[in-house]
């Protein structure tokens, strides 16, 4: 049943979440799905945060779309399709606390890395086909199972030298092949209900609101600082995710 505060709760989520998309091209579901986890049922979340992140990456991957490295989204796409049926079926068998303490896990590996990867290590790899299709697969796996399927490919994108625009726009490419079939699955499987739907569509205005937010911050400030915040956010937010799933 909804309520006031669980709209509430969920509107300012999502604004958040979806500003942290627009500035820095993932992160969203990092940030938004433990926390939604507290305000409605775990598998609410995830479908949530797939139906509207999925907006959000429409319009990046619009404004970005020539910026997109094609063989890559396609090697990631490969192993995405492969990765999301699993993740279909862990989500229907596996109990709202292991999954959420395996996200708090999850979340917090991703946040670590990305603060050491992305300060630290800044000589690109070489390109290697396989490991890219093994981390597609794992990215689909995530979507379907914990709609945090952003770890894999911001790793794979980070450790070939991708920024900027080519970057937001290769993540967001990868991020409509998983999202679009993954939402598919999860209704065939029928694990979308219309409580979810209708919080989706009522988190809409949030979504633009963000968008628009995000955008007026990444003309007005560094993204190197708001990467910042974002990180150790994300660090505080698995940290809190784990400690619910063992209280």
């Amino acid at each position: 049943m909804l309520t006031v505060g669980t709209v509430a709760a969920v509107l300012a989520i999502v604004l958040v979440a979806t500003v942290i998309q627009r500035v820095v091209g993932f992160g969203d579901a990092l940030f938004a799905v433990p926390l939604l986890s507290f305000a409605v049922p775990f598998k609410s979340a995830v479908v949530i945060v797939l139906l509207i992140g999925t907006v959000t990456t429409v319009w990046l991957l619009v404004r970005c779309w020539s910026q997109v490295e094609w063989r890559t989204t396609r090697l990631l796409g490969a192993g995405t399709i492969v990765g999301l049926p699993v993740g279909v079926v862990i989500l229907s068998a596996v109990s709202a606390v292991a999954l959420r303490l395996a996200l708090g896990v999850v979340v917090c590996i991703a946040a670590a890395w990305i603060i050491v990867s992305s300060r630290w290590l800044n000589r690109p790899a070489a390109a290697n086909t396989s490991r890219t299709v093994a981390l597609g697969v794992a990215s689909g796996v995530l979507s379907t199972s914990l709609a945090t399927n952003g770890p894999p490919l911001v790793y794979e994108l980070r450790r070939t030298g991708l920024a900027d625009d080519r970057f937001r726009a290769t993540i967001s490419a990868a991020f409509m092949i998983s999202n679009g079939i993954g939402i598919l699955l999860l209704a065939a499987a029928g694990l979308i209900s219309v409580f979810d739907i209708t919080l989706a569509a009522v988190s809409l205005l949030s979504c633009v609101i963000g968008i628009a937010l995000g955008s007026w911050i990444c003309a007005r400030m560094r993204t190197t600082h708001f990467v910042w915040v974002v990180d150790l956010l994300l660090l505080a937010t698995g940290a809190i995710t784990i400690a619910k799933a063992v209280s």
